[in-house]
């Protein structure tokens, strides 16, 4: 006797639990038309809203749906609007609906915010005082007056371009644990950390270099003890600043940076002194640095082979491949956290010999290729490619 499973028989639970993966207009074209069922499951459901690089047809279709099911406005958690190549996405929505009926609303995500609607929306945002979650893209002026009206909020997590710490009685009143702001260099984050004081998570985009003032200076008095996971997505910064800023951060556990061009960076012996005496709890460090210079090909390996002692190794299994190409070299940690990575014909890369990454490049998503690269025997695989640009 064969038993059949049908699938409206499964748990509400996993089903509630897959849309949580799922965009809520998506949701409602696979499941609002099967039965009664899943008619009533998906307007009881949390559901995320995600209008991002959506057709203009299917965005009015929804919001169409959402206007003849007031009900499903309480099920929204979280809403991404976006203006990027939109026909003003975001005040078309807002014209039909208001934020502030959004009652559950966890998490907003505003892109490329313009002038249009600006007291509309900051009225709409005043009221939203259970959100956790902001993102937005705008100007430096507009996210001030943005935040400002956001400080009733439960904000936790903020995404930001950058601040203007002008007017500092705004973050005064934010318990923010994580921020991932655009653009900022050392004097910026001094000023933050006054204002921030239980942040767990930062993420700096772009990490400028700048010259250290006295207020930085001033800066090594202050302790950042909630601070546990800091990524610099691209530094321009010399050691010296760094080093200023990751001695304040003694309980950091993770840290990434990527530094293409600064050519002090690649010192093995200042980063384990640095590592040794002020980050006790650091158990992960991801690094990408790179740079073009005028050195000999051994000068370069000496370099690199600095990074392959007992410290990296044994004490910390930390691993690390580097690559020379003329002028051009870089050393990086495995696995190769980035998502972005360039293969040439004429690279010359040392593995690591105390270890074998199968998996080394599976975080990449683009790749850039040179056609005479390709080979039966490369010794790189890529399983996870999503953009694939062939160069000459």
């Amino acid at each position: 006797m064969s038993i059949k499973m049908k699938f409206e028989l499964l748990p509400n639970e996993i089903f509630v639990e897959c849309f949580q993966y799922l965009n809520a207009p998506d949701i409602f074209n696979s499941f609002d038309r099967l039965n009664y069922h899943f008619h009533t499951l998906i307007r009881n459901s949390p559901l995320h809203l995600n209008f991002q690089q959506f057709k203009k047809s299917l965005f009015n279709e929804f919001c169409q749906t959402i206007l003849t099911n007031p009900e499903i406005k309480q099920n929204i958690i979280s809403l991404q609007l976006s203006n990027e190549s939109t026909c003003g996405q975001i005040q078309s929505f807002l014209s039909l609906i208001s934020l502030n009926e959004f009652i559950h609303l966890r998490s907003l995500s505003l892109i490329d915010i313009n002038d249009e609607n600006d007291e509309q929306l900051l009225s709409m945002l005043s009221l939203l005082s259970n959100l956790d979650c902001f993102s937005c893209t705008c100007s430096e002026y507009k996210t001030l007056k943005i935040i400002s009206v956001l400080t009733k909020s439960k904000i936790r997590m903020l995404t930001v371009p950058q601040f203007n710490f002008n007017s500092t009685s705004v973050y005064k009143t934010m318990s923010i644990t994580s921020l991932t702001i655009s653009n900022c260099d050392l004097s910026d984050l001094c000023q933050l950390f006054k204002y921030t004081p239980m942040l767990k998570y930062l993420k700096c985009e772009h990490f400028y270099n700048s010259q250290i003032t006295d207020d930085e200076l001033n800066f090594t008095n202050t302790n950042i003890v909630y601070l546990q996971k800091l990524i610099i997505d691209s530094s321009s910064a010399k050691f010296q600043v760094l080093e200023l800023l990751l001695k304040r951060i003694s309980n950091l556990k993770i840290f990434s940076i990527f530094a293409p061009n600064v050519l002090e960076l690649i010192d093995a012996n200042r980063w384990q002194h640095l590592i040794e005496s002020s980050l006790p709890y650091l158990h992960t460090f991801n690094f990408n640095f790179g740079y073009y210079a005028h050195h000999s090909y051994n000068e370069k390996l000496i370099k690199f082979q600095q990074f392959q002692t007992d410290f990296w190794h044994k004490q910390h299994h930390w691993y690390t491949n580097y690559e020379i190409e003329g002028f051009t070299a870089l050393i990086y940690t495995l696995p190769y956290v980035w998502n972005e990575y360039t293969l040439t014909s004429t690279m010359n890369r040392y593995n690591d010999s105390l270890i074998s990454y199968s998996n080394e490049f599976d975080n990449v998503k683009n790749l850039f290729l040179c056609t005479k690269a390709i080979k039966n025997n490369s010794p790189c695989f890529f399983r996870n490619i999503q953009s694939l640009i062939l160069i000459n």
